[in-house]
């Protein structure tokens, strides 16, 4: 618009000049000559053929221009449509994923995918619509179709394939395609993540150990999470190695702990119980006490006090200084009354005991106290009056957790009975 208006002007000024010119010199004339003919005519008229020539040479030439060009402009003007339509197809069949009509949704994706321009995209959000429909079969074929039409997406294909996998509890199979990612990429963290994933849900903990540290390294899972993964599979790894009595192995798996999970309690009672089976009690003392120490847990205390060491004296006189801030806890008076036991401190073990029963009584703490009363200090009456208190007290104990729905476990009741007998 802006050449036209200059166009314009440019004649409205050339017509001025040329009139005025001619007002003043007169209106001239042109004279052409070839062969036998003359043509004479003014120079003004002369000047209007010229321009008149011009444009029709001119348009004519823009006129052949279009027409030459005509099917290339057709295919652009095709082209921009179908990229439109595509466009909007993918609009429509990701808002259709998101509302939850998957079936709608893979139709739409996979109608325009060829000719569209995120063809990759397409396949792989038909890809999941698909999983959602439990197509399965259909599902890798879009993505085989994802991978044809983009093969440089390797990773992106690779990776939703395994999120895919993963969600169907293929884990076999997504493990075998996270392996061949990680060997195409093997600083990709969220590969990595995967792996884990994979071999956690595998529970193959021996697997998983190198590859949490490779996630730790990368920094691809937060710091809580990445702790408790660690945590759960040195804790498979622990067990497998007990249940397979792999003892240079369960030893060695502990060595290699971080030791930030050497404090972790579940970790030792399951560490120190296998120490205690293998006569390891020292060891498995010195791991307890430390842990202790710093944090109260009943369970390992009564494991503590099940322990045989050389020095029982000094076993007691560590256990005596947990009772600053707890010296009514029930548990911890009856770990005292046992070590005590185990010195041979009879009078100071039964007021250990006592001192439990009158704060929470137990069966094991009737048991312990009756067998203290009948065997060293020959209170024949009042044992069989703990063991029959401790009897009901484990009776009681089973009827509350059977209604619990939980299974009855008849330990603590079992040597009352037989005593009793």
């Amino acid at each position: 618009m802006k050449r036209f208006i200059l166009a314009i002007l440019l004649a409205a000024v050339l017509s001025v000049v040329i009139g005025v010119a001619t007002f003043y010199n007169g209106a001239g004339y042109v004279v052409f000559s070839f062969a036998e003919y003359t043509v004479e005519t003014s120079f003004i008229f002369m000047l209007g053929i010229v321009a008149a020539a011009f444009y029709i040479f001119y348009y004519l030439i823009r006129i052949t221009s279009r027409l030459v060009y005509f099917p290339s402009y057709m295919s652009h003007r095709h082209s921009e449509r179908q990229s439109l339509r595509s466009k909007n197809a993918l609009i429509k069949g990701l808002i259709e994923m998101s509302e939850g009509r998957f079936e709608q949704a893979e139709k739409i994706l996979i109608k325009h995918a060829d000719s569209s321009d995120t063809s990759l995209l397409n396949y792989l959000m038909a890809a999941r619509s698909a999983q959602q429909l439990a197509a399965y079969d259909r599902r890798d074929e879009y993505l085989r179709l994802a991978h044809e039409s983009t093969p440089s997406a390797d990773i992106a294909i690779g990776l939703t394939q395994a999120e895919l996998q993963l969600s169907h509890r293929q884990l076999e199979q997504a493990l075998a395609t996270l392996n061949h990612l990680s060997s195409v990429s093997p600083r990709h963290g969220y590969v990595k993540k995967l792996q884990a994933r994979a071999y956690q849900q595998l529970g193959d903990w021996d697997n998983l150990c190198p590859i949490l540290e490779d996630v730790r390294k990368m920094k691809a899972l937060d710091e809580s999470l990445l702790e408790k993964s660690e945590l759960e599979t040195y804790f498979g790894m622990l067990k497998n190695s007990i249940k397979q009595l792999d003892a240079e192995k369960t030893d060695r798996i502990w060595q290699k702990m971080p030791k930030r999970l050497k404090s972790n309690s579940e970790l030792i009672i399951l560490y120190t119980t296998y120490l205690c089976k293998q006569k390891k009690d020292k060891e498995a003392e010195g791991l307890i006490r430390n842990c202790l120490s710093e944090t109260w847990r009943e369970d390992l205390a009564i494991l503590y006090s099940n322990l045989t060491t050389d020095d029982c004296k000094k076993q007691l006189e560590t256990a005596e200084t947990w009772l600053h801030g707890q010296s009514r806890n029930a548990t911890l008076l009856l770990v005292l009354g046992k070590l005590c036991f185990n010195c041979q401190l009879w009078g100071k073990a039964r007021s250990y005991f006592d001192s439990s029963i009158g704060i929470q009584p137990t069966a094991e703490a009737y048991l312990r106290l009756a067998e203290l009363l009948e065997n060293k200090m020959d209170e024949h009456t009042e044992a069989q009056k703990m063991y029959r208190l401790g009897l009901m007290k484990a009776v009681d104990s089973q009827s509350v957790i059977g209604q619990l729905g939980q299974p009855a476990s008849d330990k603590a009741a079992r040597p009352l009975l037989k005593v009793i007998q």
